[in-house]
This record gives C-alpha cells, sequence and structure tokens, in this order.
C-alpha cells in the first residue's frame, strides 16, 4: 500500500517504491503520476536504470520493476482510476484476483475490479458476499459497457477505460 502524500523519500526511492506495488506501469502513467516536468522524469528513470531499480522498455512504453517481469494489461488500465482519484486519494495499492487495487480516500475504502466480457457472474459472485459483511465501494472495469447489464444487481460504480486513459463513469439504471 502506497501513502500519497509521503514527503520524506526522494523522487526515486518514490518511483521504485510504485514500481514494486504494481510491477510495470506505463511511462505516462508513472510521469502523470508525479505531476513533474518530463526532464525531471527522465533523469530520475536513467539514474533507475543505471542502478538496475527498474526497467525501462520505450519502444513499448513501459517501466518495469525488473526486466523479466511481464505487465499486466488490466492492472495498467486499472491504473488510470487511480490517477483519477489521486488528489483526494490517500492510499492506494495492487491486489489480486477478482480484485486490481484499492485505494483508500477521506475514510472510505474503493476497490476496483476488472470485468473481462464473459466474467460478470463471476464477478458478481465475489463481490455480493463481501458487500454483506464489509464496507466498501466497488468499481466494476468494463471492457464494455453492455456488460452493466448482466451486472445489474450490484451495487456498484462501473466505469470504462480508454487505452489512452480516459475514464468514463456509469450506473446502471433499469
Amino acid at each position: 500500500m502506497i501513502a500519497v502524500k509521503e514527503n520524506r523519500r526522494s523522487l526515486e526511492q518514490k518511483i521504485v517504491e510504485l514500481m514494486s506495488e504494481y510491477q510495470a506501469l506505463k511511462i505516462e502513467q508513472v510521469e502523470k503520476y508525479f505531476g513533474l516536468p518530463s526532464e525531471t522524469m527522465t533523469k530520475a528513470f536513467r539514474k533507475l536504470v543505471k542502478k538496475g531499480r527498474i526497467s525501462l522498455d520505450r519502444e513499448a512504453g513501459i517501466i518495469r520493476v525488473s526486466k523479466n517481469i511481464r505487465e499486466d494489461p488490466k492492472l495498467i488500465r486499472s491504473f488510470w482510476i487511480v490517477l483519477e482519484f489521486l488528489e483526494d486519494c490517500d492510499y492506494h495499492g495492487a491486489a489480486h484476483f477478482p480484485l486490481m487495487l484499492e485505494m483508500y480516500r477521506s475514510g472510505s475504502v474503493y476497490s476496483v475490479f476488472y470485468c473481462m466480457e464473459g466474467d460478470e457472474l463471476v464477478i458478481c459472485r465475489a463481490i455480493q458476499p463481501l458487500q454483506q459483511s464489509i464496507c466498501f465501494q466497488p468499481i466494476i472495469l468494463l471492457e464494455d459497457q453492455n456488460q452493466m447489464e448482466k451486472m445489474s444487481e450490484l451495487q456498484a460504480v462501473f466505469c470504462t477505460v480508454k487505452e489512452q486513459g480516459e475514464v468514463a463513469y456509469f450506473t446502471y439504471a433499469s
């Protein structure tokens, strides 16, 4: 779990912490996360690559915690939601299937689930018992907005994320 407002570490330490948590992200996501000039980020990336702390694949546009790590496209797509919430986010971190990541903001828990087409029932069955026992706000990242109909019984926020990071939110109205 990463504390967003923690300022006692250097930029390089913060990049390593972020990459250790998520394993692989798009370069543009890391740059947007820190909100610093491109030159500053490039210099930090270069230092970390030289020290062997991260691996940079400019051709693919991916930063990895190490060369042998394969990126998870679902986690990368989910991370755009963290960037949407970042200004008000206290903590965030990666999770395991069916949960992709969690964010804590103003005392509330937001859990992001990635729902591939055909997995609607699985995701519903995973979330429903959790909603009865713990308090959290599920955010369901859909591959297609039409998937909402199959998940209408869930009290959740639905969204789609385009490859470039544009997030669109929906609520289901029957």
